[in-house]
């Protein structure tokens, strides 16, 4: 496959730069030249994106439903949606049955991208673009707490870039950094929504070094940045930047659960987006032979073999072999001392470079308090530990817990831990829905409620 030149889209179109970036396949092999912005012209192009009008609320609706169309049925970059996805499937090592479930939520999001906003609005506000006089006599607006909206996008997962679209439907401009290991998804989403009538100056791409992100956030007034802990530390305390960090979903299967759907729930959870996403599941805490649940779990995850990205029984990331040796290097080393029920291995898949994917792994902890409880990995990689429950401390900070549980009871309490964002019964941590948030609603973070009142023309109020 040769070497593609991608390059930045600005206000102007697209922006070729001297400064690149190579970037590799899952392979190790080059595959793409990826621009790289200065710093002074970004900064340059957001002042144009708060210069630029938005959209009205129904034209803007049609412009996304339009690039639904355009993602799924035109070539961008001469591929189709098929070529393209397996493009990126053989770039990141992601399973291509992924990227495929990942575009098809990219376009039913742009479909229904109204729904999301109206989930998120409280019912006291009027809808988004009401006018003022339409408005009720005495209530709320729900206003734009700015202009321009940031992404630093992910590579793990092509649907993070169904998320930032609710911004565009509620009149941001925005500007996009995408993950130097993944410019194809955003650039296709940014081409379809431009081919469907988006003004370019509503959106831009802009790969860029880290100086040049840090400035983009500075210059915008919301920014959503994904990372690791490190990430989440840096930006703790901004209230105008919402860090995305590792997920730390957790299972309970309690004694009262049928163990056969507790190991169900636990292998569809481990092996979701090939255990890179944030809602996989890393930590299972078993109120009932934690041990033998543990093994029972290594033997499921031991029926997921190894295949090349692209091939569509592909379930493990794949990845330069030295890259998959440091992630099970990294897993072995802290697991001494544990029980390893099923260690990681490197599979080496043939062709050019080192392609490899990496096998799952389950290790018993003997405690919960078990800090390794939450050490997420970019593979299907499951920490099990037993349950107790007078400790559901042990359960805050996970992205989404799921308790295969039939005590309410513990449910209701589990919905009181504070950082815990998405709380389910019996479903894996991995599940979905359009009326359920991610870890909130955007629209929480992107929108605000404003006193609206009109005077009565008939009598003076003070």
């Amino acid at each position: 496959m040769s070497v593609l030149d991608i390059p930045a889209l600005g206000p102007a179109g697209p922006y070729r730069t001297r400064k690149r970036t190579t970037v590799a396949d899952a392979s190790g092999v080059p595959a793409l030249e990826l621009a790289s912005v200065p710093g002074l012209v970004v900064s340059h192009w957001i002042d144009q994106l708060r210069a630029s009008a938005p959209l009205p609320v129904a034209e803007a609706a049609a412009v996304l439903g339009k690039a639904a169309d355009a993602f799924e049925d035109q070539e961008i970059l001469g591929d189709d949606l098929a070529a393209h996805e397996r493009r990126v499937s053989e770039l990141t090592g992601t399973p291509v049955t992924v990227v495929r479930e990942c575009d098809r939520l990219i376009t039913a999001t742009l479909r229904d991208v109204g729904r999301m906003p109206s989930s998120a609005r409280p019912t006291g506000c009027a809808p988004v673009g009401t006018a003022a006089a339409g408005a009720p006599a005495a209530g709320a607006a729900w206003c734009r707490t700015g202009d321009v909206f940031a992404v630093q996008a992910a590579g793990n997962s092509p649907g993070v870039h169904a998320m930032w679209l609710e911004a565009l439907a509620l009149g941001y401009r925005v500007v996009v950094r995408p993950s130097n290991r993944d410019p194809l998804t955003p650039l296709r989403l940014v081409t379809a929504l431009r081919r469907a009538g988006l003004p370019s100056a509503q959106l831009v791409l802009a790969p860029c070094d880290h100086a040049t992100a840090d400035l983009v956030i500075e210059r915008s007034d919301r920014a959503v940045v994904y990372g690791g802990q490190a990430v989440v530390d840096k930006y703790r305390n901004r209230s105008d930047v919402r860090p995305q960090g590792p997920g730390r979903s957790k299972l309970v299967v309690t004694a009262d659960a049928d163990r056969g759907t507790g190991l169900r729930l636990a292998r569809t959870g481990a092996l979701y987006h090939a255990g890179t996403a944030c809602t996989a599941t890393t930590g299972v805490l078993v109120e009932q032979d934690a041990a033998g649940f543990a093994g029972e779990l290594a033997a499921a995850l031991a029926e997921a073999a190894p295949a090349r990205p692209a091939d569509d029984a592909a379930l493990l990331p794949c990845m330069p072999q030295a890259e998959a040796e440091q992630l099970v290097t990294a897993v072995l080393d802290r697991a001494r001392g544990a029980v390893v029920h099923l260690a990681p291995r490197v599979e080496r898949l043939g062709g050019a470079g080192s392609l490899s994917a990496v096998t799952p792994a389950v290790v018993e902890l003997a405690s919960a308090r078990d800090p390794l409880l939450s050490y997420e990995m970019p593979f299907p990689c499951v920490w099990v530990a037993p349950f107790e429950r007078g400790a559901l401390d042990v359960l805050d900070g996970s992205l989404v817990l799921s308790l295969h549980t039939g005590d309410r009871g513990l449910l209701t309490r589990a919905l009181d831990l504070t950082s815990v964002s998405n709380v389910y019964r019996s479903r894996p941590t991995s599940w979905t829905h359009p009326d359920v948030p991610h870890d909130g609603f955007l629209g929480e973070f992107l929108m605000r409620a404003k006193g609206l009142a009109h005077a009565d023309e008939k009598r003076s109020d003070t």
